[in-house]
């Protein structure tokens, strides 16, 4: 993960505009039009303002984006179109080699054609806001498509030649009983998915949600979630799917390669509003503004809002955090060569004993108990995290 002189980089770029706002939600995200014109002219200033700051402050004169991903929001409300002109300025400007293309799409703004467009101009990967296969679940999540939608937007993936898609599901709704769960996995199982990722909702500060149901979700105990959580593994994995990360599940080599960058603290850069950046030491955010993020730029001036140098104990810190998700674990070995860190034997054994960790040599992973209580063994582990003195 340290900075050579040329960097192997992933590029996140966040679209933050939606035809209506879940209100799960807490991404940065707007129900408002749009002027696709606007928005690339501040991508694009973005992008080259990015290049300089790593060039004089990282001394990085030269690096390859070896994946792309289109978040949100709704990236796919923008039209092919945009993005023909945002790859040409990336080829352009920047050693533009991404393995991995992908594109967040909500069914209700896709079309065959248009996906056979996306295609074409080298999205490889789909990643589709399903999130429920119940009428009665998109109600509650507030979501303005519906099943037949999905359906429909599923099979215009595979018919405009997308090999590689994933389904994303929310779980844990109030009124999801385990029949109604065990029926929308299988109905997805029907077009043999080569990815899937399922996301336990949670109720987020400052949301509608939170107004309307408080900070937890009162209509589920932790009994019933769990029974949840064992549905999912138990389907997925008898039909060919590996649990890889706590929330996402693959077919052997469609695993999300952009995402890894993350779990596996590699460099990445986010572009767009609220978008977040971490290239060796430094992590930074832009603001949580669409207006603050246009007026920045106008004066090419970067939008960041937090700007922050990363010492041994908080990348060790952010590697237990993110590598505990992961099936592969975290190396103790590495924690040591790369953060100079290490964790008391002692706190590793005690959670051993509890059934939440298994250590296999170097490696700690998590059980399915564990992954249960990631959070609080993260937590735990971090109170028993130290450095080796110089």
């Amino acid at each position: 993960m340290w900075i050579r002189k040329k960097e192997n980089i992933g590029l996140y770029i966040h679209f933050p505009f939606c035809l209506n706002k879940c209100p799960y939600c807490s991404f940065y995200s707007l129900p408002s039009s749009f002027s696709e014109k606007e928005y690339f002219s501040a991508l694009t200033k973005e992008f080259l303002l990015i290049k300089n700051f790593l060039q004089t402050n990282l001394n990085i004169t030269d690096f390859s984006l070896i994946t792309f991903y289109a978040g949100g929001g709704t990236p796919s409300l923008f039209s092919p179109y945009f993005f023909e002109r945002l790859f040409e300025f990336l080829y352009k400007h920047s050693d533009f080699i991404p393995s991995e293309v992908t594109l967040e799409a909500n069914p209700e703004t896709l079309s065959l054609e248009k996906l056979k467009d996306y295609k074409n101009l080298g999205f490889n990967r789909i990643s589709l806001g399903v999130q429920s296969l119940s009428e009665k679940g998109l109600r509650f999540l507030g979501r303005i498509h519906n099943v037949k939608t999905s359906l429909k937007a599923i099979k215009w993936i595979q018919k405009s030649g997308f090999e590689n898609y994933s389904l994303d599901f929310i779980f844990a709704w109030k009124g999801q009983g385990e029949k109604t769960l065990e029926k929308e996995i299988k109905m997805a199982l029907k077009f043999s998915p080569p990815h899937f990722s399922f996301y336990e909702l949670t109720i987020e500060k400052n949301t509608p949600f939170e107004k309307k149901y408080g900070s937890h979700k009162t209509w589920i105990n932790e009994k019933k979630l769990i029974k949840l959580y064992q549905i999912i593994e138990n389907i997925l994995q008898k039909n060919g799917y590996t649990r890889y990360e706590i929330s996402n599940y693959a077919k052997p080599g469609f695993e999300c390669k952009h995402n890894l960058l993350y779990w596996e603290l590699k460099p990445y850069i986010g572009l767009g509003p609220s978008a977040v950046s971490r290239v060796g030491l430094f992590r930074w955010q832009n603001p949580l503004d669409l207006k603050h993020y246009y007026n920045s730029l106008n004066k090419n001036l970067l939008p960041l809002k937090i700007i922050e140098k990363l010492d041994n104990i908080s990348l060790a810190k952010e590697y237990l955090f993110m590598g505990l998700r992961l099936k592969k674990g975290i190396s103790l070995k590495y924690l040591k060569e790369h953060f100079k860190a290490y964790i008391s034997e002692e706190s590793i054994e005690l959670l051993i004993k509890k059934g939440l960790i298994e250590k296999n040599k170097d490696c700690v992973i998590l059980t399915f108990k564990g992954k249960l209580l990631h959070n609080q063994v993260v937590s735990f582990l971090w109170d028993f995290l130290d450095t080796f003195k110089e």
